[in-house]
């Protein structure tokens, strides 16, 4: 009964309607716009979906959708003057200074996290930091998060199947 509740509530999502394309549109959305990843991984996975499949689009949607915000902080000059006018000069070179000396530990880290990833990408595409080196950090750690997410997700749907509430 719990899990018939729950899949009422996850299959609501708009890209859930869309299978994988759907959550490999969501995640690349996601990193522009914040939207509920995981809501459309677990709904697909409760739907049937191979846990495989459903890692590696999200895992590639995301690593597609941090590359574009790179990009859109890369040849966003208005996005460099809002952050010019938000923070002081100091500040922002103290930023600049650190993204540059620890970088990837910043950008790995901060990928972890739902909302910072997609702010520390377009900062990073804002300061012009080493593309390569960003692509490495942004992508193990968006991978690391799908499979966690794809995991726990079975793990979980697993979990309440089994106690059949």
């Amino acid at each position: 009964m719990f899990i018939d509740f729950l899949k009422t509530l996850l299959e609501n999502p708009f890209f859930v309607k869309y299978g994988m394309i759907g959550l490999f549109l969501n995640c690349v959305f996601a990193s522009v716009i914040p939207f509920p990843i995981v809501l459309t991984s677990t709904a697909l996975l409760l739907d049937g979906e191979n846990p495989s499949l459903v890692f590696i689009v999200m895992a590639s949607g995301s690593v597609g959708g941090g590359i574009l915000t790179y990009f859109i902080g890369y040849d966003g000059k208005k996005m460099y003057r809002l952050l010019r006018k938000t923070h002081k000069e100091e500040h922002y070179n103290k930023n600049f200074e650190r993204l540059n000396k620890h970088g990837w530990v910043i950008i790995f880290a901060l990928s972890l996290v739902p909302i910072l990833t997609e702010i520390v990408t377009i900062i990073a595409g804002v300061q012009r930091y080493n593309f390569r080196k960003f692509v490495i950090s942004m992508s193990v750690a968006r991978t690391l998060s799908a499979f966690a997410s794809v995991y726990f997700g079975n793990m979980f749907i697993q979990y309440f199947n089994s106690l059949k509430i």
